[in-house]
């Protein structure tokens, strides 16, 4: 079997030893170096440093033909988010995350998460719980299995059409803070959750809100803030995985309609929309969007993501050096799912029919498919 092995602690280091000699093939995932060193004992195990939250980090493990993935981090965000990522992105059979807060395996297993709480002395537990008689299979659409028994989440509440409305803010920085002071300006009512201690008693001070402090993504704290009559919940902290959990426990177990989350590195957006953010939030992303969209030698430019159908509209100058021009439409080869939607042409637009030429310095507006976009791309630039 392919088994990828997130957290090369004490239990990753002791499940690993439990599956030596069993013609496995390991790769293990760790943020720390210094899991190399501990690599030097088991020398049949690849072992790769990075972060297991970010999707090339996974593809280049071998997520995509991997039969189990292990999530044993003593971080359960991060455990958590690893295993969606595989199961969701990458459809790894068998995923299982290490947790420490048992209220939120009732949460998990309804999206095929196998929670577990073990000690390294339930090292063995764990391997059993792996099925490892026989290979993990997937199903004949190429989904892989649900778990036995799942929990229905508490259904959405609905959306108020007008405010002001009960917002709840996870993480008290600087963002949250000046997140939760316009807020209030606006009119609405704010409660901001913060886990460390010294924000939290500045944000007390400074902000006319309720204040908790304690981890956003745990279902008491949650419940205490008032999540179950909140309209919005906001993850702003300087972590994905916890703010991908945060709303993930918001909305299946408090119902909140709406939620937005921060996302650090623009890789996790797609993933987390996939797994029911409503909104995702990247600097990086806007700010790398905004750079090209301002370069003038730049011939390609984005000038509109759909979350829907994972559709975007993009912007393609086309020089003399363009496969297309002097070509009509209809003598192109168009991806399946793109489309050529108009023509900017000498300050007007031309709506492009079959016997439209294409011509030098022509900016072609397009809707595109994220999978064929490159394929359009090569098309109409070469």
């Amino acid at each position: 079997m392919k088994i990828i092995v997130v957290g090369y602690g004490r239990v990753g280091t002791q499940v690993v030893r439990l599956l030596r000699g069993q013609d496995h093939s390991i790769v293990v995932i760790d943020k720390n170096r210094g899991a190399l060193e501990k690599a030097v004992e088991d020398a049949h195990v690849k072992v790769l440093i990075g972060d297991s939250t970010d999707p090339d980090m996974l593809r280049k493990a071998g997520a995509e033909t991997a039969d189990v993935l292990l999530a044993l981090t003593r971080e359960e965000n991060t455990n958590l988010m690893a295993a969606q990522i595989a199961r969701g992105a990458f459809r790894v059979p068998k995923t299982i995350a290490m947790i420490y807060d048992p209220q939120r395996e009732r949460s998990f297993r309804s999206s095929g998460i196998e929670t577990l709480q073990i000690t390294v002395s339930g090292a063995e537990l764990l391997v059993s719980r792996m099925g490892i008689a026989e290979p993990a299979a997937r199903d004949r659409a190429g989904e892989p299995a649900g778990p036995s028994s799942v929990t229905i989440p508490v259904p959405l509440r609905p959306f108020p059409a007008n405010g002001p409305y009960y917002v709840i803010i996870m993480g008290g920085g600087k963002v949250g803070y000046y997140l939760g002071r316009t807020l209030l300006e606006q009119g609405h009512e704010i409660a901001v959750v913060e886990s460390d201690p010294e924000i939290y008693g500045m944000v007390s001070r400074q902000l006319d809100c309720p204040v908790i402090l304690g981890d956003g993504s745990n279902y008491s704290v949650l419940e205490k803030a008032g999540a179950k009559r909140c309209n919005v919940f906001v993850a702003v902290t300087n972590h994905d995985q916890d703010n991908l959990i945060g709303c993930e426990v918001a909305k299946r177990e408090f119902g909140v309609p709406k939620t937005v989350s921060r996302v650090k590195n623009p890789k996790n957006e797609a993933i987390m929309q996939q797994l029911g953010v409503d909104v995702t939030v990247s600097s990086t992303a806007i700010i790398s969007s905004l750079i090209e969209s301002e370069l003038p030698t730049h011939k390609i430019r984005m000038l509109l993501s759909l979350r829907a159908g994972q559709l975007e509209i993009m912007e393609y100058v086309l020089d003399g050096s363009s496969p297309v021009v002097g070509h009509q439409l209809k003598e192109l080869t168009m991806p399946p799912q793109c489309n050529i939607v108009t023509i900017l042409r000498d300050g007007g637009a031309v709506v492009p029919r079959g016997d439209t030429a294409f011509q030098k310095n022509d900016t072609v507006l397009a809707l595109a498919d994220l999978a064929d976009e490159p394929q359009l791309r090569k098309l109409l630039l070469g």
